[in-house]
């Protein structure tokens, strides 16, 4: 049996209470594009709040064939049909199930956004979902996140034990949110732009009103939690360093992609290959 990975990806979030329940919307598959999705039912604020989490799946999606997840987080203010496009090829390879969840007011709840929504009760309620599909290969769970949803995404990563690798796009560790040794292992493939306006590349103080650590201390300080060699391998890819720490518990893995004068957008229009090498090294795990 062919076994595909899940994905999964995010930004920036803090924990509330929030009580709720999970509501089918489809069960039809019509399109290849979104089948199976559903709704998380939470309560946020005292009101109860109907959340969205789109299931991408291929046209000639075997439903007894178990593939691999990725969850995707969109960026503060974003729609999760934007991993729609980016993802298609992949999903239409099979090569992994697409879940795109919703953020609470178009983000993510790290402290000082809009949402002030429970997102790990929100991906626990996402996983028990997933668990009842035939296809959904659960111990194959990856996460891809952007700007705040890779706050979110490294918040995830160590408040719960899903993930098997993760892609953090465009931020750092935020401060006072890092991994410790009691985190369970994951890969990480963390990139972030030296000319970033939004969140500093060097650590501090952010527009969005969040601590950073540095791009390098954020990478370092996933290694020491996860016991890894404390001095990377270091390469070139054109202007871009490659900085990876190998060696870790249960054969993980940390990459730190330090992208030269890249912004916010990581300067994802000039290279071709951007999703391609980040599930290169996801799938490995």
């Amino acid at each position: 049996m062919k076994m595909v990975p899940l994905i999964v990806f995010g930004l920036f979030l803090i924990s509330c209470e929030s009580s709720g329940s999970i509501i089918d919307s489809a069960e039809n598959i019509t399109e290849p594009t979104v089948d199976y999705s559903f709704y998380i039912e939470q309560t946020i604020e005292g009101v109860a709040v109907q959340r969205e989490v789109l299931v991408h799946t291929p046209a000639d999606l075997n439903p007894n064939e178990k593939q691999s997840i990725v969850i995707a987080f969109h960026g503060n203010g974003g729609q999760n049909d934007m991993w729609m496009n980016k993802f298609s090829s992949f999903v239409n390879s099979s090569e992994f199930i697409g879940v795109y969840p919703q953020g609470h007011l178009k983000s993510w709840n790290l402290g000082t956004e809009a949402s002030t929504a429970d997102e790990v009760y929100f991906l626990n309620q996402i996983m028990t979902k997933l668990e009842t599909y035939s296809f959904s290969e659960t111990s194959k769970v990856y996460g891809i996140g952007y700007s705040n949803g890779s706050g979110l995404l490294n918040k995830l990563a160590i408040e719960t034990s899903y993930f098997t690798a993760i892609a953090p796009l465009a931020s750092q560790l935020i401060a006072g949110t890092v991994p410790s040794v009691s985190t369970v292992p994951v890969s990480v493939y963390q990139m972030c732009g030296t000319a970033d306006p939004i969140i500093p590349y060097d650590g501090g103080m952010s527009v969005v009103g969040h601590t950073f650590l540095s791009g390098a201390d954020s990478a370092l300080s996933w290694a020491l939690a996860f016991g890894c060699e404390t001095t990377p391998e270091i390469e070139m890819l054109g202007s871009d360093q490659i900085y990876t720490y190998q060696d870790c518990f249960s054969g993980k893995e940390i990459l730190f992609h330090s992208v030269h004068q890249g912004n916010h957008s990581l300067n994802q229009s000039n290279d071709p290959d951007f999703y391609n090498r980040i599930w290169r090294f996801l799938k490995q795990f």
